[in-house]
């Protein structure tokens, strides 16, 4: 949550103390450090990148920060991956930054994942977060990272490095562009690693500090950030450039390699819901789409709960007592936001049903007791 209620955050007089040089900053203050505390961040890998920025972040005063890693600490990382020494060899890598920074910042709460980031798991830990710093070292899990923050309207904060050169950005940030503006996955990119490639150990601490940089940037909500920006830096020429990153039109059409295995709702077509209308049967319909999209179109008598506030405890509490002994029906305008949504409801048991294709099945002339309402400028039927 990014914009908390600063009044029921509270600094110990430890913290007054440790974050007395960011409270005489002109935008950061206390309001600012209470925001620090109240944000929770979610670094993807804990290795060249994500040491730094695991790092700086907990010592910024971070609240809850969740690391992912499935990786133990090996020889060839100590060049680069500051957090370790090589009494850590062997050892996993999540289990050294939480041993290790406890000690740094104990009212840092610090959650652990000793696994990679899959499509079977990105969703239930993602949606937990309010930004994502990608500090991952592949293009799959980039666009994985980048699917999920698109489809959860969570923060990506990107950076990558290889020889001599590191890239910075931040993707997704108030409907900029999204890392597959920069590299459409149409582009095949090519996958080089550290290992094949090289890279210099002292490139990896900048990009990673420039990344939780542009974190504190967004929580506080002081200074520019790189949305719409690709910083290029070269260590060789000491030079920083960049380059407009060109906001695509967006497709929401779900990505089939995704959709296989997040799609486990049960689906019902547009026919099928409107028999269950003609039979007067109890049922609760939710249009997960965005505010403005919903008041263009929608389903007369659907509410609406965008995806982005479905995660949320009081969401789901409020869901639980409309639906109860009742059917719940779910949709976007296709699928891509309905499966993600179905996902999350099935996480808290509760049941619920998928219309599939959305409202691009809708077909007037078939459906007698559902109907459409267009251009609603009147109050959202909200939950």
């Amino acid at each position: 949550m990014l914009n908390p209620v600063l009044n029921k955050i509270c600094l110990s007089k430890e913290e007054y103390k440790m974050y007395a040089r960011h409270f005489t900053l002109d935008g950061i203050g206390v309001s600012g450090q209470k925001r620090i505390k109240r944000a929770r961040v979610l670094i993807v890998g804990a290795g060249g990148l994500g040491c730094p920025s695991i790092l700086y972040l907990v010592t910024s005063g971070i609240g809850f920060l969740g690391v992912i890693d499935n990786d133990k600490v090996s020889l060839s990382n100590l060049h680069r991956q500051i957090l370790y020494n090589r009494l850590d060899i062997n050892t996993l890598k999540v289990q050294c930054v939480k041993t290790k920074l406890e000690k740094v910042n104990p009212t840092c709460n610090i959650e652990i994942y000793n696994e990679a980031l899959t499509v079977n798991n990105a969703l239930g830990i993602i949606q937990k977060y309010d930004l994502i710093l990608d500090a991952s070292d592949n293009f799959e899990t980039r666009y994985l990272i980048d699917f999920i923050c698109e489809r959860l309207h969570k923060i990506h904060v990107y950076g990558a490095v290889q020889n001599f050169e590191g890239h910075i950005s931040v993707f997704n940030y108030k409907n900029g562009p999204k890392y597959s503006d920069l590299y459409p996955q149409y582009l095949r990119i090519q996958e080089k690693n550290c290992n094949d490639s090289g890279v210099m150990g002292v490139l990896t601490g900048l990009v990673g500090l420039l990344q939780a940089t542009e974190v504190i940037k967004i929580i506080t909500g002081k200074g520019k950030t790189l949305s719409g920006y690709l910083l290029i830096y070269n260590m060789l020429s000491m030079s920083f450039k960049k380059k407009v990153i060109r906001l695509k039109t967006r497709n929401h059409t779900i990505n089939p390699k995704y959709e296989e295995k997040l799609n486990h709702s049960q689906s019902i077509t547009m026919n099928h819901l409107d028999k269950k209308i003609q039979n007067k049967e109890s049922i609760v319909i939710v249009d997960v789409r965005q505010n403005t999209e919903f008041r263009q179109k929608h389903i007369y008598t659907a509410i609406n709960i965008p995806l982005k506030e479905i995660p949320h405890k009081n969401t789901i509490k409020n869901i639980l007592n409309k639906v109860r002994d009742k059917t719940l029906v779910i949709y976007c305008s296709n699928n891509s936001r309905s499966i993600i949504a179905s996902k999350i409801l099935n996480r808290y048991k509760i049941n619920n049903l998928r219309i599939k294709d959305g409202l691009n099945m809708y077909k007037n002339e078939n459906h007698q007791n559902l109907r459409l309402v267009f251009d609603d400028t009147d109050t959202l039927r909200k939950y």
